[in-house]
């Protein structure tokens, strides 16, 4: 059964002419009953050989929000200059051999699709594989770097203290004693993360929804349940790692604005997009958002990219914290002896809330999502690259070198002089 509901913030100025541009509508969309046929199922929906289907059908396998902002999609309009992906030189990091960017994107990364905005307009934009514009994708991993940016913001509000435990802004968790020393700070940085048996991560799967496991009582009950987080923190988690901390997190900005997760997302962040095709959440059978649960248009991806470089530029209309941004692009100063190498990317390259600071030229940010789903973005060239891709594997080194070739030559023939 499918109901719709209108945040409750925003019902006076939706029911006044002219007001409806400004609020969201969010529908609940129960998970399909008719699945995808006998061979892909709620066990292998993400292996390596169903990616493809998988990462776009997840609501064949698992409830979700449908967020529409009621706001007019801005246009995303062509540059002057296209360009040919299959004439842009590229050295293949595999054998070192001279190729071309279509070739390194089809035959390495397996991409799915690509969008290449250069000053905010389209300077390249290709689909294979069956995907479309407006098929959304699935981020996982890639959905940390939206709620880090989200609980930046909350922190800019005041509606999250920093330095404050985590337990002080969710009041069910007050009795987890292992959860006293984390601050929002430590928990939005991500430079760590809890230790957890692979059994235990496999029963927080399981109160997600995202296999076949029994967990009934959701993904708030396997969070709050006693003892949970007596534990030491391990080293610093690899970019497009999910587990439960990024559900601590979803639920501390939800507290925060009193709000659910879907809400605070649309207002805070989509609307802003100006999107052409309504964002999707996986939630749990409670109806909770996952913290690896958005999907958005390959479209609306690079649209987020934009909107960041947008931000710094105009940072007095932007409701993103300078702090954050400058944080994300600082070349120096924030390095510690626990950050860890990227192996695959230049020097320097380490991760930072959710996003991955790029080591080489400066001011060079990216979101690096599982199975080379990605999104590069140049503050100074003012160029966003988004990928959809099927690698199939997590993360390797090979697949960030790649990626890298991919921008350093995509990057290069956006501009009139050599590569940096």
């Amino acid at each position: 059964m499918k109901y719709w509901l209108t945040v409750l913030s925003l019902m006076l100025p939706l029911a006044l002419p002219g007001h409806a541009a400004e609020g969201c509508v969010i529908e609940t969309v129960a998970r399909s009953a008719s699945g995808l046929g006998p061979w892909i199922n709620q066990d292998n929906w993400l292996a390596p050989e169903n990616l493809r289907v998988g990462l776009q059908s997840a609501g064949s396998f698992m409830p979700l929000l449908r967020i529409n902002p009621m706001t007019a999609a801005q246009v995303l309009r062509p540059a002057s200059r296209q360009l040919d992906l299959d004439k842009i030189k590229a050295r293949d990091p595999l054998d070192r051999q001279q190729r071309d960017a279509g070739f390194l994107l089809v035959t390495r990364l397996y991409a799915d699709g690509v969008v290449v905005l250069s000053d905010g307009r389209i300077a390249g934009e290709r689909y294979w594989n069956g995907l479309a514009a407006k098929d959304q994708r699935l981020l996982l991993g890639a959905t940390r770097p939206f709620l880090s940016l989200m609980g930046a913001m909350a922190v800019a509000q005041g509606k999250l203290s920093p330095d404050r435990s985590i337990i002080r802004h969710i009041p069910a968790l007050g009795t987890q004693t292992g959860l006293r020393k984390l601050s929002i700070r430590r928990l939005l940085e991500g430079e760590g993360r809890f230790d957890w048996s692979s059994h235990e991560v496999d029963d927080w799967l399981a109160a997600g929804g995202w296999h076949s496991g029994t967990n009934p009582g959701g993904i708030r009950a396997w969070l709050g349940q006693p003892g949970r987080w007596e534990r030491d923190f391990s080293i610093a988690p690899m970019p497009g790692e999910v587990g439960p901390d990024g559900d601590l997190l979803v639920w501390a900005i939800a507290e925060s604005h009193r709000l659910p997760l879907a809400q605070v997302f649309c207002e805070e962040v989509y609307r802003k997009l100006r999107p052409e095709t309504p964002a999707l959440w996986l939630t749990d059978v409670q109806g909770t958002e996952l913290s690896a649960g958005l999907a958005l248009s390959l479209r609306d991806f690079a649209r987020f990219g934009q909107w960041l470089i947008d931000a710094r530029n105009n940072s007095r209309r932007s409701r993103i914290p300078n702090w954050f941004i400058e944080t994300l692009t600082a070349s120096a100063g924030l390095r510690t002896e626990k950050a860890l190498e990227l192996a695959g990317l230049r020097k320097g390259s380490e991760f930072r809330y959710g996003f991955v600071h790029l080591g080489g030229a400066q001011n060079r940010v990216a979101v690096l999502g599982p199975y080379g789903n990605s999104l590069y973005i140049d503050f100074d060239r003012r160029l966003v690259i988004a990928i959809f891709a099927a690698y199939p594997r997590d993360q390797t080194a090979a697949m960030r070198a790649t990626l890298e070739e991919v921008w350093d030559a995509v990057g290069s023939a956006t501009q009139s002089g050599g590569r940096r």
